[in-house]
């Protein structure tokens, strides 16, 4: 059986490939403009709230005492605040995914969940609740909040960043194909590959609407901190990057908080 040869046009490299490796030099340049400029204009970034958050719970969680419980609802394959934890601390991870929490090296126990649908934990017995990056998904976040509440001890505060539902990546997932739109950004940023393979649903996913949720499910002392930076998504096509500065300003100078792209909702049980 003949095979004809894939063209290589004397490169010894096929042509797609060759393609490839060009388009990636031109994302590369355009990421790198993009960056150079976001320092010369002192842009914001989101890493400043992503940071905060992580701080905020790892000093949360040294502050327990021992024999204490932390909660990571979709905390997955990871846990991203592991360094703060100590052996007294015990750490329940509860995810959907079977497959990503048997690769939890940091979990004391495991639980299957789907957390609008329940916790199968006893009520009152966390000291400390947290998610990062999981409520988008989550079809019904006010049952997600009263279960949360179900299972915190009286006094005991819970933590979540939350990307926005009118964020520009949110509305894009949610107007576009979802899973063409995933290949295009991990062609793109490849580092995204494995992180946000989830369906979204954005539900409750403003700060006043995320606010009520939780002061319905019982939670007191609610607080929402946002961002409306979100550059990332738009750094590996520079004039794009040029429109969403343009609009980013605009927004954080109207200081219209529902099109925040992330927020941080604190609460107390």
């Amino acid at each position: 059986m003949l095979v004809e040869p894939r063209s290589t046009c004397g490169t010894g490299r096929p042509v797609a490939s060759r393609t490839m490796s060009a388009a990636r030099l031109v994302i590369d340049a355009n990421i790198r403009l993009s960056k150079a400029t976001a320092g010369i204009l002192q842009l914001p970034s989101d890493k400043d709230l992503w940071g905060r958050f992580e701080q905020e719970v790892q000093h949360r969680i040294r502050s327990l005492p021992d024999g204490a419980s932390v909660l990571d609802v979709g905390g997955g394959r990871r846990c991203v605040y592991w360094h703060a934890l100590r052996p007294e601390i015990e750490l329940i991870v509860a995810d959907v995914s079977a497959e990503e929490l048997a690769l939890n090296p940091h979990a004391t126990h495991t639980v299957v969940a789907d957390v609008s649908q329940g916790l199968p934990l006893p009520a009152a017995s966390v000291d400390l609740l947290v998610s990062r990056a999981v409520l988008e998904h989550v079809p019904d976040v006010r049952a997600a909040a009263r279960n949360m509440a179900s299972v915190l001890k009286p006094g005991a505060t819970t933590i979540h960043l939350v990307p926005g539902r009118f964020s520009l990546f949110g509305l894009a997932a949610r107007v576009l194909p979802f899973k063409a739109l995933l290949a295009a950004v991990h062609r793109v940023l490849p580092a995204t590959a494995d992180q946000v393979e989830f369906d979204v649903h954005y539900d409750q996913g403003t700060p006043a609407r995320m606010r009520r949720a939780f002061e319905a499910a019982g939670f007191r002392d609610v607080s929402v901190e946002v961002t409306w930076a979100q550059p990332g998504y738009f750094e590996a096509v520079y004039p794009l990057f040029l429109l969403y500065t343009a609009y980013e300003a605009i927004v954080r100078r109207l200081r219209v908080r529902p099109l925040a792209a992330y927020m941080v909702v604190q609460a107390t049980r």
